[in-house]
């Protein structure tokens, strides 16, 4: 049976199924003909959606239109050529190209913004974006102290040799490789795609962190944040510098002069708040740590004030037994003389010749 027509009845429970159902063709043909096999493409489904696209009726299936092929135009072709490198992405381009267009949900998923990148990997086959490119390889924290001195030894301008540290120093590399090994860092710099941000963050850490080793967990986490903060400053002025440079090449085209001041007002914005943030937490940081190393100094002096006292004491109470066995000595040595009579008359200048 190549066609079905619809009888009167169906016509009229079809219509109180558009208006029950919204218009979903599949259910509604199930449910008109009693039939859970029945869908949209078979003989009486395509009879049902004809009477409704006679009626006037937008039917809708599950079945997703599939979107057009875009072909970049001459003039956005030209716009890639002069102005893709190795410091903007793809979707920055796109924001250049296609201001208002970025800001809806999906753009980048659409069919113009794949004809893009098509276009951007095609032209520039031996370009690697800084930002663009995802690398496959996992950060490997030191695990034995040989590397781990030669890091802070590049970063912090040291020379430590690991036969001559001293106990504090070695103290602050040992803190130094469990933070290198925390769970969070190795998440935060495994996020990033390039060796380079992937550099400086371990480095500004490292600076950051090598030499305090009773940070807290909270604390840890805090300098994190400021490193990861170092490193959006770093791309935010890359950005800048990158808008600049096709600020002046676009004289006298006012459409995207326009957009370039605005995305250049907004990258500055974006670097002065990345730049607060980093000295309010920087700030909070320092002060939070000097306030327990000012009270743990307290402490201390309080205990080693407690020790000074005690050793005081016990200073007093020996030369207190050695002036109490001095005043022993000599009175026992005065005993001695007064039982000597021999001394005595010699004392007095009487001789024995003379007594006798």
């Amino acid at each position: 049976m190549n066609n079905y027509i619809l009888s009167q009845d169906e016509k009229k429970k079809g219509v109180d199924l558009f208006k029950e159902l919204d218009g979903d063709l599949n259910e509604a043909t199930k449910k008109l003909f009693d039939d859970p096999n029945e869908k949209g493409s078979t003989v009486r489904g395509r009879a049902l959606r004809k009477f409704w696209v006679e009626k006037g009726f937008e039917y809708r299936t599950k079945v997703k239109k599939k979107a057009g092929k875009y072909f970049l135009q001459d003039g956005e072709k030209d716009f890639v050529h002069r102005h893709y490198c190795a410091e903007v992405t793809k979707r920055e381009l796109a924001q250049l190209l296609w201001t208002e267009e970025t800001n809806h949900r999906g753009f980048f998923e659409s069919a113009k913004f794949i004809a893009l990148s098509d276009f951007v990997n095609r032209e520039f086959p031996n370009m690697t974006n800084l930002r663009d490119e995802i690398t496959g390889d996992r950060y490997a924290p030191p695990k034995i102290m040989t590397t781990l001195v030669k890091k802070v030894n590049k970063v912090v301008f040291k020379d430590f040799d690991l036969d001559k540290i001293n106990v504090q120093d070695k103290k602050c590399l040992e803190c130094l490789l469990t933070f290198l090994s925390a769970p969070r860092f190795i998440q935060v710099i495994n996020a990033y795609s390039t060796k380079q941000n992937r550099e400086l963050l371990e480095s500004e850490f490292i600076r950051a962190t090598w030499d305090k080793p009773d940070l807290t967990a909270d604390e840890l986490n805090l300098y994190i944040n400021v490193c990861m903060d170092y490193v959006n400053l770093k791309e935010i002025e890359q950005q800048k510098q990158k808008l600049n440079l096709m600020f002046d090449d676009t004289e006298g085209q006012n459409d995207l002069t326009m957009r370039l001041t605005e995305m250049l007002k907004t990258k500055s914005e974006e670097y002065n708040q990345c730049t607060n943030r980093i000295d309010k937490m920087v700030a909070k940081l320092n002060g939070e740590r000097s306030k327990r190393i000012a009270n743990q100094q307290q402490r201390n002096a309080s205990v080693l004030a407690l020790v000074n006292l005690f050793q005081e004491e016990e200073e007093r109470r020996l030369m207190l037994r050695m002036a109490e066995m001095q005043k022993v000595g000599v009175k026992e040595e005065a005993d001695k003389l007064e039982q000597m009579t021999d001394w005595k008359a010699r004392v007095l200048g009487i001789t024995r010749q003379e007594i006798i």
